[in-house]
Formats: structure tokens, sequence, C-alpha cells
């Protein structure tokens, strides 16, 4: 799907409409947009002549077709709202506390799924700040790997350009889920960019936000990625972890990871009832949120948005 709109149309209807989640999908391959060096905020760099922007169509917050993106990501839709498409979710720890994700990382690169991984470098707390860094081995990865959310918040997305520009593939990436949200529209669109050389997409599971973007978003999970990582509904205090195994290169690293002990499964069918219950607290607090604090029109429907809540109880 391509959208006839520009930059100037994302200006307009994402950045100064305070819905911007500074992920660097729009600038990753648009040489007509950057982002602050000091906030991470995108912004337009010049003019452009481009009708149908890659811009626009890159970001995650202009329009994002779930299903559509879906069937071409994984080749069906969800049947489970709160978590999306999945084959398996497990209850994991390491031997190594709270490793989980550097173990999942170093699995990726000794199965050969990546050889290279953007990662995140925090920059500033207040407001967070963090820019990619592309490692290209296991050991180097290790000094960049996220405690929370936060240290993740930036334009990660940019990394998997400057990788491509540097002539790279097998890359990988350890990003929130509003990063995979763009780069997975950049993947499933018809635009000739190179993201594609992303083999594995790692989430690690968004508990809340610490940017004004942050309040419209409805995906906590990471539903785009291979594999997501969720702290989120495991026994507090266990540095234990919930892993959502959502495609075949996803349970190709997990099994190398399971294989190597470098994490090792403490259920294999857990209680996902905590994790749904958050998720789902989360989103429709934020779909909320996002349709207004008066009416919303569906098809002949006009109803309060009180309502609404009603219905999403």
């Amino acid at each position: 799907m391509k959208v006839e709109k520009s930059s100037q149309d994302l200006e307009n209807e994402v950045i100064y409409a305070g819905l911007c989640i500074h992920c660097g999908s729009c600038n990753a391959f648009c040489p007509h947009m950057d982002f602050n060096k000091e906030t991470g905020e995108a912004y337009v760099v010049d003019e452009c002549a481009e009708t149908v922007g890659l811009c626009y169509n890159a970001c995650p917050r202009s329009f994002l077709p779930v299903s559509e993106i879906e069937q071409k990501l994984f080749g069906q839709t969800r049947v489970d709202l709160a978590v999306g498409v999945y084959k398996d979710i497990i209850q994991v720890k390491s031997k190594t506390k709270d490793y989980i994700l550097y173990n999942l990382v170093l699995a990726a690169f000794e199965s050969g799924v990546v050889k290279h991984f953007v990662l995140s470098e925090p920059k500033s707390k207040k407001p967070p700040v963090a820019f990619p860094i592309v490692v290209d081995n296991a050991k180097d990865a290790k000094n960049y790997i996220p405690e929370k959310t936060m240290d993740n918040a930036g334009p990660l997305i940019t990394g998997i350009g400057q990788a491509y520009l540097d002539k790279k593939r097998d890359i990988g990436i350890l990003g929130n889920p509003c990063h995979l949200q763009g780069l997975a529209k950049i993947i499933t669109s018809d635009f000739n960019t190179g993201a594609e050389r992303t083999n594995f997409k790692l989430a690690f599971a968004c508990s809340s936000g610490g940017m004004t973007g942050c309040k419209y978003c409805t995906d906590f999970s990471g539903e785009f990625s291979d594999v997501s990582y969720s702290p989120w509904g495991a026994p507090k205090g266990s540095g234990e972890a919930f892993l959502i195994i959502r495609t075949d290169v996803g349970k190709k690293v997990v099994d190398h990871a399971i294989k190597k002990k470098y994490i090792e499964v403490t259920n294999k069918e857990p209680d996902l009832s905590e994790m749904k219950n958050f998720l789902n607290k989360k989103r429709k607090k934020n779909f909320l949120t996002l349709v207004g604090k008066d009416k919303i029109t569906a098809k002949y429907l006009q109803i309060d948005v009180n309502e609404l809540k009603d219905l999403l109880e």
C-alpha cells in the first residue's frame, strides 16, 4: 500500500499533532527527513517534490493497517487481540540474572541468523533519548542491552538505514513495539529500501511511555517482532520473563539459546492471564485517548465515548 502524501503532510498530521514517537522510521531511508540530536524528534529538512513520500508511508503514526501487515509478515492475521500472531509463549530465565535479552542476541549471532545488530545507546534520561549503534559481534552487543524500554527511546530505525548504507546484510534489531511497527511498514511496503536485509526483530515489550506520542500507542507486546521479550506477567523479582515466539526465525534463535543453555525454560505453558490483563488495560486506555473524548461515528452509528468504555470492558 502507498498513500499519496508527502513530508509536509507528515509534519502537519504527525509531528505537529504530537503523535511522533521518535522511532526514526521516517528518516531511516528518506533524505528529506532528519531527527533532532537533542530530543530525537523527527523534522523536515527541505521541501520534497515526492507526492508519494516514503517518510509518510513509513511512519507508524500516519496510518497503520495492522491486518494487512500481519498477513504479509506472518501469512495470517491474529486470533489473539492482546498478543498478536504467535507460535508459542514460554516462560524462561537466564543463568546470569537479567541477561535474557543479551543471550537472545548472542544466540542470533551464533546461529547465523544475524551478522550485525542495531542496538541503542542512551544519551539522556529526561527527556528519554537513545541513538542507534550498529555492532558486528555479540561481545560488543553486551554494552548496549537496555534495562528498560525507555533506554530504547529514540530513532533506532535509522540504524537499519545506516547499516544498509554500510552495505551490511543479515541485520538484527532490538527495539520497542513502536520501532517495529515502523520497520514492519517499511518491509511490507512497495518501496525499495533495503530494509528487507533485517533478518531478526527482537521486541522489548513496553510498559508505558515517556513521550507525548506514547499515549496513542496500542501495541505493548511488540506484535511485529520475531520474538517478544516480556517481563510483564512473569513472577515479580524472579528474573524470569515470557518469550512470545512469532516466527520460524524467532524459534530458531530461541531454540539455539535453550540448546546452549543460555536460557532455561521454567514453564512451557505459563499462565498468561496477568500479562494479557496488563496488555489489554494499556490498550484500552490508549485507544480511548486515540478516539477522543467526545463522540465517535462508525458508519451510521454515533455514540458517546463513555458508552465505548462499556463496550471495551
